[in-house]
């Protein structure tokens, strides 16, 4: 059973499992960034059902309107403390998964606030993107300017998945041409600008939280290089890296997702 609505009236969410340990998950970047559906609360509660074992998932999306609300250019850092303004509400600490832009936001979480992360996963994402993913990157500050919705959608869905074949049927099936939110382009154009200027490798060493690194290989945002340096900074931080690009955790999802709760429910892994 899933739950959807919002936040604080601005942070998009949605919640399934019922157990006592609480897991807040911060997605990667998307565009468009509407209230969550029905359909969407299933879909979330279908693909990480091995991570709602004994858990309760939140997956918090991007607070909407955040770029006009905020004087100037907004960072990870920033949209960090958003987050940590809906989680002091929370009781207690709680698990934090970042996956991709999610996981530079979640490193300022635990920079920031570690008094509110219990744990930090760090999921295709590490302490700075890589060059190839940074021409990517400004590829889509392009397609914005130049309003090409249609070829921006296709790149940020085919982005998200791994080889020819499937980031061709990516880029068809998520190819909307359709008008979007104006909130929603601002944000999106802010958030690309904040994950160019992420660069946390200084400062990785301040993490005070067990953390984890997981990710793809051949990842043309955060390859093998990136990621181990990332799990390197963090002290006493694990990595694992999986064959693959960017899109491991829609290839790989149950490797990632077996992996993710070993770390997270140690004794219970053990029990299985």
């Amino acid at each position: 059973m899933s739950t959807i609505g919002m936040l604080g009236s601005r942070f998009p969410y949605v919640r399934f499992g019922s157990g006592p340990e609480p897991l807040v998950v911060l997605p990667g970047l998307a565009f468009d960034n509407d209230p969550p559906t029905p359909m969407d609360g299933r879909l979330y509660g279908w693909s990480m059902r091995r991570l709602a074992a004994g858990r309760t998932v939140t997956v918090l999306r991007r607070p909407r309107g955040m770029a006009i609300a905020h004087a100037g250019d907004i960072g990870t850092d920033d949209i960090a403390d958003l987050y940590a303004s809906v989680l002091s509400e929370v009781p207690g600490r709680v698990d934090v998964m970042g996956l991709s832009t999610g996981g530079l936001i979640a490193q300022h979480l635990a920079l920031r606030h570690p008094g509110l992360v219990r744990r930090l996963v760090l999921v295709v994402s590490g302490a700075r993107i890589a060059e190839v993913g940074r021409q990517i990157c400004q590829e889509w500050l392009v397609q914005v300017q130049q309003r090409n919705w249609r070829v921006l959608r296709g790149g940020l869905s085919a982005s998200a998945v791994d080889g020819r074949t499937a980031q061709r049927l990516a880029k068809i099936a998520g190819g909307s041409g359709r008008l979007p939110d104006l909130r929603d382009v601002a944000d999106f154009e802010a958030t690309v600008k904040a994950d160019l200027r992420h660069d946390t490798s200084a400062v990785l060493s301040d993490v005070s939280v067990p953390a984890l690194v997981l990710g793809g290989r051949d990842d043309p945002f955060f390859p093998e290089p990136v990621l181990r340096a990332t799990a390197a900074a963090i002290p006493g931080a694990r990595v694992d890296v999986h064959a693959g690009g960017h899109g491991v955790p829609k290839h790989h999802s149950r490797w990632l997702q077996d992996q993710v709760a070993a770390y997270l429910n140690p004794a219970r892994s053990r029990e299985d």
